[in-house]
């Protein structure tokens, strides 16, 4: 039998947890899954390790196949060049990112803060600052954002300082195109990976209610609560989310 991949949720202080089997079909592959989530009620925010797991897992056979028909993956460590990107992640993920920037030590802290603190900023002054906190098209947005040249907090060293916690949409945005023209994409330009499938929409879908947020915003997130919704367990929740991929 094959060995299932095996995926967690959350950390300790989570309780009691759930551990079962799961089968998805990627790229008409059967792939076995051993999950353990919260055995009671749980949030997406507590799920999130799941699918980041799962983004990188796809992640990780899209490369394969690309190497196996003579393609280079362009990205790598020092190149930041998607880094000026508008990136849009559902509300759990804005709460994640949030709650780990509250959690670190100083300075470290209050530089990041500073860097967040500068982005806005320069939003406001470009008159972009509005149009994120609203429901904008993220089509009507995402090049006015990217012609700012505003880097993300988080890169230092154009490099991810928090790649092991970066988010599912980046996580997913893999190219074999030349790296320089992330310098200036296009549809025509970009060779972006395909994936089997897609968490970071998986993720978004769930809190359609809610609505999408820009990663730059997430700091203004960390005095509220998790985003709210029915009373699911662990295991409940996860079958919602899979069900979307």
């Amino acid at each position: 039998m094959q060995e299932p991949v095996r995926l967690s949720a959350g950390g300790p202080a989570l309780g009691a947890l759930s551990t079962g089997r799961v089968t998805l079909v990627l790229g008409g592959e059967a792939v076995d899954f051993e999950l353990t989530v919260p055995a009671g009620p749980a949030s997406i925010e507590d799920l999130l390790p799941i699918f980041h797991g799962l983004s990188d897992l796809m992640g990780d056979r899209a490369i394969a196949r690309a190497a196996a028909a003579g393609q280079t993956l362009s990205c790598k460590a020092g190149c930041g060049a998607c880094c000026s990107q508008l990136v849009p992640v559902s509300a759990s993920e804005a709460l994640a990112l949030a709650h780990l920037v509250a959690a670190m030590p100083q300075p470290r802290q209050a530089e990041v803060r500073a860097r967040f603190d500068a982005v806005l900023r320069a939003l406001a002054e470009a008159g972009l600052l509005d149009r994120l906190s609203g429901d904008g098209d993220l089509r009507d947005l995402g090049m006015d954002y990217f012609r700012l040249g505003l880097a993300c907090p988080f890169l230092e060293n154009q490099s991810c300082s928090i790649h092991s916690d970066r988010p599912t949409s980046c996580r997913e945005y893999l190219v074999t195109s030349p790296a320089a023209a992330c310098a200036a994409p296009t549809a025509t330009t970009i060779d972006l990976l395909p994936l089997d499938g897609d968490p970071s929409r998986a993720l978004l879908k769930a809190e359609a209610a809610i609505g999408w947020s820009p990663l730059v915003l997430a700091l203004t997130l960390e005095d509220q609560d998790r985003p709210s919704g029915r009373e699911l367990s662990g295991p409940e929740l996860l079958g919602e989310l899979l069900r979307g991929l």
